[in-house]
């Protein structure tokens, strides 16, 4: 997996590939540090992302809940079909801010 930061008003992650029990240490530990920081606006590029597990739902969650907690906020855009159907069959659709 690929991962991009870029900086700015807006912090946005680009994820390519698989998020899965594989990829997630190396993608919480990317992000980590956002959450730690003053960012109040993130948003997460799915254009890129083929595949999310389990693992990668929970990281999702992860970030929703440390975004809340200092009262910032959490997006997904450009989410490929195959990924939207996993947030619809789990509920995350309900729970993320998906665009």
């Amino acid at each position: 997996m690929e991962i991009k930061i870029q900086n700015g008003e807006t912090t946005t992650v680009a994820l390519t590939g698989q998020l899965d029990t594989l990829t997630t240490v190396d993608a919480e530990k990317a992000i980590s540090p956002i959450l730690a920081s003053d960012v109040k606006e993130l948003v997460l590029d799915c254009s890129g992302l083929d595949y999310i597990s389990s693992a990668g739902l929970r990281l999702l969650l992860i970030i929703q809940k440390g975004m809340a907690s200092k009262k910032g906020t959490f997006r997904l855009v450009n989410t490929k079909k195959e990924v939207r159907e996993i947030f619809d069959l789990t509920g995350f659709s309900s729970i993320l801010t998906i665009e």
